[in-house]
Formats: structure tokens, sequence, C-alpha cells
């Protein structure tokens, strides 16, 4: 057996070798590498700490509220803003007559 193994070292060996190689590879292909792996972790990191600090759905509700006041508002003082430029137009017309 020893003489056996002795005469043919160089192909056992190189059997050994291309058995590994292919576990290595077939196991590569299986599973995820840890740089991969931690390189997501520090993304999904990223990412949950821009989703805990984002607006919540009553927040962008209050918003749309305070838009709408807004609106409300500006829409009320439309009228006097427009009666506000003809008097100013007026005045300045009276201003440049009179010089």
């Amino acid at each position: 057996m020893f003489d056996l193994i002795k005469e043919f070292w160089v192909q056992i060996y190189a059997v050994i070798s291309l058995v590994l190689l292919i576990a290595n590879w077939a196991l590569a292909k299986t599973y995820a590498k840890t740089d991969s792996v931690s390189m997501l972790e520090k993304r999904v990191d990223k990412l949950e700490i821009i989703a805990e600090h984002s607006p919540s759905k009553e927040d962008f509700h209050q918003l749309d509220k305070r838009m709408a006041e807004v609106n409300g508002q500006l829409t009320a003082i439309a009228p006097q803003l427009k009666s506000l430029q003809s008097m100013t137009e007026m005045l300045t017309e009276n201003e440049l007559r009179g010089k």
C-alpha cells in the first residue's frame, strides 16, 4: 500500500487538490462571502436610519391640512391685494402728473 502511495503520490495529490478546488468553487457559488454580507448590512443600517427619521403618514396629513389653510388664506387675501395694487397705480399716476 505504501509503495503504491509512494509511486503515485503526485497523481493522488493532484486528484485531492482537484476535489478540494471543486468543493471550494461549489461552496463559493452556494454561500455569500462575508465581505458582501457586511457591505449589505451597512447599507441596510443606513436605510434604517433614513427610514427612522423620515416623516410619517400623520406628518404628511398635518402638512396637507396646513397647506389647505394657507391656500384658503391666500384666496381671501387676493382681492385685497388687487385693490391695493389698483390704488398704488392710481397714486403713482397722480404723482407723475403732479410733477
